[in-house]
């Protein structure tokens, strides 16, 4: 359905109100504000923005905006860093989630592209399911693209399917290309090649800055982000030199290949079989699941089984 934008925050109270007398779908970009080489430094959360902008608009749904202050990690040295716990950044969404389910929102999609979003999201997906019995879900940003590489076919996937031309194309739907550096004396930028570093069956991770290299073999073993503790020992380590073009052309050409592959990519993802499947299990949760184990799963903390 055609509306003026998709942003709550931008839409009346009036608006929301239309809108949720037909639908009850909103997506939540989540994100860190930190260091990320020469990239603004909401890079993480713009990305998650621009797809959850997209994703919206495939489904009628909404986007709640302005959630860019979690947890980062190893991202602390850089002094633009703001720094969050993974429990505050847990807490701050934990209230978040609650109004939006008693607002009419039932099937909520938070939207991430940061390494250790994994802490904050897997817990909260999972204790607010306990706590209430409302399945939400959450998307990683750098799965779905390589999702969808395995969907697009080999020449389409090496002629895209990068991680970083995804982010591009967020900034161009989201209507920042301008918070760019344009920098005429730059270096030619390094272009990001997904699974680089990530390659299954390896005996150690390649191609790491200095700084983690005594964690090569520790981080095969768990998750990279978050396996042991570390700190970025430069301030290029995380992002290098990408988020400075050499133009106004080169940068506006980077942003619209980008659109066009994050178009491509959300198309891949099939966001009203999400959706869908969101409505389906939340229905057998609070039939056949409340039927056979209601008097012994957990309480819900504000109601009954809706």
């Amino acid at each position: 359905m055609e509306m003026r934008t998709r942003i709550l925050s931008k839409l009346s109270n009036f608006e929301v109100e239309e809108y949720l007398d037909r639908n009850d779908i909103i997506f939540i970009p989540v994100g860190p504000t930190e260091m990320h080489g020469r990239c603004p430094l909401e890079i993480e959360y713009v990305g998650p923005l621009g797809m959850a902008m997209a994703m919206a608009e495939k489904v009628d749904g909404l986007v709640l905006d302005g959630l860019k202050y979690f947890y980062n990690g190893s991202c602390a040295t850089g002094r633009g860093t703001v720094r969050m716990s993974v429990h505050d950044g847990y807490e701050y969404l934990k209230a978040i989630v609650y109004s939006l389910l008693s607002q009419g929102f039932k099937r909520q999609i938070y939207v991430t592209g940061h390494g250790t979003s994994e802490l904050t999201l897997g817990a909260l997906v999972g204790d607010f399911f306990d706590e209430t019995k409302v399945p939400i879900a959450w998307i990683d940003q750098m799965t779905v693209t390589s999702f969808a590489k395995t969907r697009l076919g080999k020449e389409e996937s090496a002629k895209y399917n990068n991680f970083m031309d995804v982010t591009y194309g967020s900034y161009a739907i989201a209507g920042q290309k301008e918070d760019f550096i344009i920098d005429p004396n730059c270096a030619p930028r390094e272009v990001h090649k997904d699974g680089d570093m990530f390659k299954p069956g390896q005996t150690e991770f390649k191609g790491l800055p200095e700084s983690l290299q005594n964690i090569s073999h520790i981080i095969n073993f768990g998750s990279f982000a978050y396996s042991i503790g570390f700190y970025m020992g430069d301030l290029l380590d995380h992002g290098g030199d990408q988020g400075a073009f050499a133009s106004i052309e080169e940068r506006d050409a980077a942003c619209a290949r980008g659109l066009e592959q994050l178009r491509k990519v959300v198309d891949v993802v099939d966001m009203p079989l999400f959706v869908k499947q969101m409505a389906d299990q939340a229905n057998y949760t609070n039939t056949v699941i409340k039927e056979k184990f209601g008097k012994t799963l957990p309480k819900n903390k504000i109601s009954e089984w809706v």
